[in-house]
């Protein structure tokens, strides 16, 4: 059969019959690929038997061949000890399977639950497919196991993981270092028990790498992040679950990532974008964070490093990293704030030493800026309840003294931008060594910006979900002042930036109140097929908003 063949109704509806009672779906909704379509199809149709009057006996799939996703083994898959029992030790076997595997090769681990021991490696592949039966019918444990990760993969092309679930690695789950082409998908990374600082640090970890489509993931208890890409371009993480992380979702240093879809509950912080200095790909942007559910993010932060610093009770938090566009996010009980939008200067406020610690790094192109951020048709609610961190500290403390713009105390904002970096680059104090400070971006409304230099912090018709009589507790904040005229933004020497925690309200609301060009979708390219809002998405809600 052509592959290329596309999926009518009628092949899914075949899919559907082959293996619903198997993986016991409701209504198939699943997401399938078409060529997943063709293979199963394929097989029902050539071992249908012919009746009388032509009609066809449409067997059952063997449940042995498919996982409970729906993804169909091929004929000339490759069994990993299909006789192990629970408990066995299966790490020999792995190790024999993966190596120096053929191009195109699926690899099917077997169903129940095994021991690894050490790090499974997979080198410079192409096309392979690493999968199990299931994310709750493969579970391979690691406790005790040699090496940081439980499984690494180094270099390669069209990479497939899918169907099964790491438990315990001693640092990161699945990592994927300088591939082209990942697909994981259905997979689960699982520290179990409370959240501590010596679980391990990464669950689903892509660095390095391009075109990454991460979907129907589980990550539960990273130390670090649940799901993080890192380093990477044209990127989609979608329909993932991250529960009870320090970080549930994080992109860092990346360009053309699209988050939509996800659900981020119970960890520190909900989803991140980060720029951090001194890495190989120097800063990261064009990131859209739409259509995600990120509530009751209040676990502690027991984060070490850079996810070290974010507040705990944060919905969505972007730090000195530029051209993100927020959008149609239900942002709902997070005890600090929905959204916070901190530049690099809170983390390291030395400003005058940037220039020797981080000079090679920023000729490189990263910024401790926190630029051209668009939030906007967000659903916020009772957010605020319990601010705390030490990356806010300035910000809970002016909130605790009641300073705002009307003078009386205010709810803590939903909403809050530093403005530090914009104050500083308005009073020309980091002109010298940042180059993104010059006559070049637009003005962006009432912030103050004397030489025609503008940060594009916008925030416009986000939605206040608060019921009454609690309506009005849905501000915006501005931590610092932009206007380097202003003495009440400095201390009385007229030499240090003062925070003053400008408060107002979400709706009709001054501070950042401008509108941006949108960004475009990012799009992903695996074995030849578009992924993303211009690909298989096109037709999904949250790509047409």
């Amino acid at each position: 059969m052509n592959t290329s063949q596309p999926a009518t109704p009628l092949r899914k509806a075949l899919l559907c019959a082959a293996i619903s009672s198997s993986i016991l779906l409701s209504g198939c909704k699943i997401k399938i690929n078409d060529d997943d379509v063709d293979k199963v199809t394929d097989a029902v149709v050539n071992a249908g038997t012919g009746t009388g009057g032509g009609n066809v006996e449409v067997p059952v799939a063997d449940p042995s061949k498919v996982s409970t996703s729906g993804f169909v083994f091929p004929a000339d898959a490759i069994y990993v000890a299909p006789d192990a029992k629970d408990g066995d030790d299966i790490t020999n076997q792995l190790l024999l399977a993966l190596f120096e595997v053929a191009d195109d090769a699926v690899v099917v681990m077997p169903q129940g639950t095994f021991t690894v021991s050490e790090t499974i490696t997979v080198a410079a592949t192409n096309g392979v497919t690493l999968t199990g039966y299931g994310i709750n019918e493969t579970k391979l444990n690691f406790l005790g196991a040699t090496g940081d990760d439980a499984f690494r993969f180094e270099g390669g092309n069209d990479i497939t993981i899918r169907d099964f679930g790491v438990y315990e690695a001693n640092k990161n789950g699945i990592k994927v270092v300088g591939a082209n082409g990942i697909h994981i998908a259905y997979t689960a990374t699982v520290w179990e028990g409370p959240l501590e600082a010596n679980n391990g640090a990464y669950g689903l970890y892509p660095l390095q790498s391009q075109n990454i489509l991460m979907e129907h993931n589980y990550a539960y208890g990273s130390a670090d992040a649940g799901i993080y890409v890192g380093q990477s371009n044209n990127i989609v993480v979608r329909d993932n679950t991250a529960k009870n992380n320090v970080a549930g979702i994080e992109i860092e240093n990346s360009t053309m990532a699209d988050v939509y879809n996800n659900l981020a509950v119970g960890n520190a912080a909900g989803i991140l974008a980060f720029d951090l200095p001194g890495l190989e790909q120097g800063y990261g942007g064009n990131v859209r964070i739409f259509s995600n559910d990120a509530y009751a993010n209040n676990a502690d932060n027991v984060g070490s490093g850079a996810v070290g610093i974010a507040p705990p009770g944060t919905g969505v938090l972007i730090f000195a990293v530029s051209d993100v566009e927020i959008y149609n996010n239900n942002l709902t009980d997070n005890e600090t704030s929905a959204i916070e939008l901190a530049s690099y200067f809170l983390a390291d406020p030395d400003v005058a030493n940037y220039p020797t610690n981080y000079g090679s790094t920023m000729a490189n192109g990263w910024s401790p800026l926190v630029k051209n951020i668009y939030m906007h048709d967000n659903l916020i609610a009772r957010n605020g309840g319990n601010p705390r961190g030490a990356l806010l500290t300035d910000v809970i403390n002016g909130y605790q003294l009641g300073a705002n713009a009307k003078g009386t105390p205010q709810v803590f904002p939903a909403i809050i931008y530093d403005g530090i970096g914009e104050l500083l680059a308005n009073a020309g104090a980091i002109g010298g060594f940042n180059a993104l400070v010059g006559p070049t971006a637009a003005a962006d409304g009432v912030n103050y910006d004397p030489y025609g230099v503008s940060d594009n912090i916008c925030a416009n018709n986000n939605i206040n979900g608060n019921p009454a009589p609690s309506y009005d507790d849905v501000n915006t904040g501005l931590v610092y002042g932009t206007n380097p005229a202003d003495p009440a933004n400095w201390n009385a020497g007229g030499t240090e930036p003062v925070p003053t925690l400008l408060i107002d309200q979400m709706v009709n609301h001054t501070y950042l109140n401008c509108v941006q060009n949108r960004l475009p979708p990012a799009e992903v390219t695996f074995k030849g097929r578009a992924y993303g809002c211009t690909g298989d998405d096109l037709a999904e809600q949250a790509c047409s908003l």
